[in-house]
């Protein structure tokens, strides 16, 4: 029933370090993903995004929590508006995040295990537009935001780890700077603020049988992205929802 209930249930953030045994585990490498940009009334925009995520996790059998992970990655975006303009830009994505929880597992370090946590972070998105183009200006949304979800983890031998993990992010208070603006100075404008979605299904293999226990790691991810409508002045922030695809390559070490 234990090992249903770990493989059924969606949980947390897709960490490296979660699916290993030792207490304190570190986890680096590049994140690639395609992100696809759907606005009100009718603008589109795709382009693969490549960048670096950085982590850090405590986990320990029946103990306190502890995370944390940094992610940087960019890309160029192609699309057009719902009259046929062509649209072009550069989008980056900064995203840092601290987590708190309580891990659930059984004494045999083989068994699945369940670490729901709390969290909180900040997200910075800048999505430059530039010639060809209608309007060459800057969109710079950030927000602060809680998030919830579960780390899991199931140590099938000691070469081969996997999870299924799940993670909600509510944002707080978030804003759209518009800048490079032609007509208008710097303009703020209010997002309604909406919940996003991450699944990560990590898959970790440990081959190397060192002090620091190093291992290699891939998890492939879907992630859903929404900052809602809003009524402002000198024109509206319009509904923009974002569907990411992509995966996380790291190597990971612990102790």
């Amino acid at each position: 029933m234990f090992y249903l209930l770990a493989i059924f249930i969606f949980l947390g953030n897709a960490l490296s370090a979660s699916l290993n045994p030792c207490i304190y585990n570190f986890h680096a490498g590049p994140e690639v993903y395609h992100l696809r940009r759907v606005r009100e009334g009718g603008t589109r925009q795709d382009g693969c995004l490549e960048g670096v995520r950085l982590g850090f996790d405590r986990i320990k059998r029946y103990a306190i929590y502890i995370g944390a992970d940094y992610l940087y990655a960019s890309g160029k975006l192609e699309g057009g508006t719902a009259t046929g303009r062509r649209l072009t830009s550069d989008l980056t994505d900064r995203i840092v995040e601290l987590r708190l929880g309580y891990t659930l597992q059984q004494k045999d370090p083989r068994r699945a295990f369940i670490t729901p946590f709390a969290g909180y972070g900040y997200f910075r998105e800048t999505n430059e537009f530039y010639t060809p183009s209608p309007l060459p200006c800057t969109f710079t949304d950030t927000f602060h935001f809680f998030s919830v979800g579960f780390l899991s983890g199931v140590n099938f031998n000691p070469l081969l780890s996997m999870g299924i993990n799940f993670k909600l992010r509510f944002m707080q208070d978030g804003k759209s700077e518009v800048s490079d603006d032609p007509v208008y100075d710097t303009v703020l404008l209010n997002m309604q603020d909406e919940i996003h979605v991450r699944l990560d299904v990590p898959i970790l293999f440990s081959p190397c049988k060192t002090r620091l226990k190093a291992g290699l790691l891939l998890a492939p991810f879907f992630e859903y992205r929404h900052f809602g409508g809003r009524e402002g002045f000198p024109f509206n922030f319009k509904d923009t929802k974002f569907y990411l695809y992509g995966a996380h390559f790291g190597v990971t070490c612990g102790f």
